[in-house]
């Protein structure tokens, strides 16, 4: 067990966090522009298997001009507790620049949580090769691009290790004969670039062992209207976002489903949500705890309860609510409720297979949420678009209001570690 589960506890948003933990890993992180940020890997019943681990620092267009230090202070994250914050128990992905490799900075890296990944071009003779054995032969699973020639890649063989096939660079008959070809290293192979459902129904076809890509936050199919099993969710989302709705109204519509009554009640009594006395009802819940909390944690469990979407497109939601609802905390004048409320529907449209105006056209929301979902335009659509660019490891496009890059990644990683707890003690 890492220190981190026996840290001493804060309670955020009616959420408790584990603040001590957050800021000795954090501290590891300079005041500097270094970031970090996760990417989903699926398996083919589209459940997360494994998370790759991407930073600023990391990449092809930047990597060649770090100093040690630089390039250091990022893997000093791949800790067990950094990797408690990150990824909670799920495994990761770390793929290595040709200069951590020559460090030696995966030697670090507890090799039971991480694959060490090389997409590079390298040659047999090449000491990369070399370096690349010495990772395998210490314990550590290897994935290595698609696009090597086969005396590389017969270093994968006998082992649990990965292909990883940009699909875009191939055309679908090209891609067929890649795959088929790489069979013969009794790797598992990982699709990625994957960003449209076509191009996953086909990759599936293909019977790829892995998955990644953007595909999940669109549409899959556009509908003429919504179902009216979703509808129903629709309906009870409008009354939650209703700026005018009294109290009242709100311990009335809790109290009335069943199942959201019984689930805000059990984590209203849960340790995960701090409280300091039991809650005996819906109404003492809304009571207790605030309008604002239970309209969130009812929203999270109205759009959970779409169940033929995989259960990422919902933590996604929440980091980026609760990632938004911090980056409006540092505006004078913002509303952080609005915030919160257009990072959990941003992924409406996703979750209901239409576009976002037909998604939002019946929630009675302000029209600077509306404007935000739909154009990004606004305080609040730059904050969801601060919270998404993070999200997909776009750092250009990582800014807000001009605050520094360290305060942006602490909102991200205090986001993931809220999204965690609601998940496990909510949700489930």
């Amino acid at each position: 067990m890492s220190p981190c589960h026996n840290a001493p506890e804060g309670k955020v948003s009616g959420v408790t966090l584990r603040t001590p933990c957050l800021k000795r890993t954090l501290i590891f992180m300079t005041e500097s522009n270094c970031l970090l940020s996760r990417q989903p890997i699926y398996g083919p019943e589209m459940n997360v298997t494994s998370y790759e681990l991407r930073s600023n620092y990391v990449n092809d267009e930047t990597s060649a001009n770090l100093d040690h230090d630089q390039l250091r202070t990022v893997f000093k994250m791949f800790t067990d507790a950094g990797l408690d914050l990150v990824v909670g128990e799920s495994q990761s992905l770390v793929t290595l620049t040709p200069e951590a490799l020559s460090e030696g900075l995966w030697k670090t890296i507890p090799k039971s949580r991480v694959t060490i990944g090389y997409l590079q071009p390298f040659e047999p003779q090449d000491e990369t090769a070399r370096l690349l054995t010495e990772v395998a032969g210490a314990g550590y699973r290897l994935a290595l691009s698609g696009k090597l020639p086969g005396e590389c890649m017969s270093m994968l063989s006998g082992g649990d290790h990965t292909v990883i096939l940009d699909v875009t660079d191939f055309t679908p008959d090209g891609l067929q004969e890649r795959v088929d070809s790489l069979r013969a290293y009794k790797s598992k192979i990982t699709a990625t670039r994957v960003d449209t459902h076509d191009d996953l129904e086909y990759c599936k076809s293909l019977e790829f062992d892995f998955y990644q890509g953007q595909f999940l936050f669109k549409p899959a199919a556009k509908r003429k209207s919504i179902p009216v099993n979703r509808m129903n969710m629709i309906r009870l989302l409008s009354k939650l976002h209703d700026p005018k709705i009294p109290m009242p109204e709100i311990e009335k519509l809790v109290s009335q489903d069943v199942a959201l009554s019984f689930k805000i009640l059990r984590y209203a009594n849960s340790a995960g949500a701090g409280l300091q006395r039991e809650v005996n009802s819906a109404g003492h819940a809304v009571r207790l705890i605030g309008m604002k909390t239970v309209k969130a944690w009812s929203s999270a469990l109205l759009l959970s309860s779409v169940d033929d979407k995989p259960r990422e497109l919902m933590t996604s939601g929440l980091v980026r609510a609760r990632m938004c609802e911090l980056l409006g905390g540092s505006l004078e004048t913002a509303k952080e409720e609005s915030f919160l409320s257009a990072g959990l529907l941003s992924v409406l449209d996703a979750l209901l297979d239409c576009p976002m105006e037909q998604a939002i056209a019946e929630l009675p929301l302000s029209e600077e949420i509306k404007i935000a979902l739909i154009k990004g335009d606004g305080p609040i659509g730059q904050a969801l678009h601060c919270a998404i660019a993070y999200e997909r490891a776009d750092w250009d496009g990582v800014r807000f209001y001009g605050q520094h890059s360290s305060s942006i990644r602490a909102k991200y990683m205090s986001a993931i570690e809220w999204a965690r707890k609601l998940n496990s003690e909510l949700l489930n």
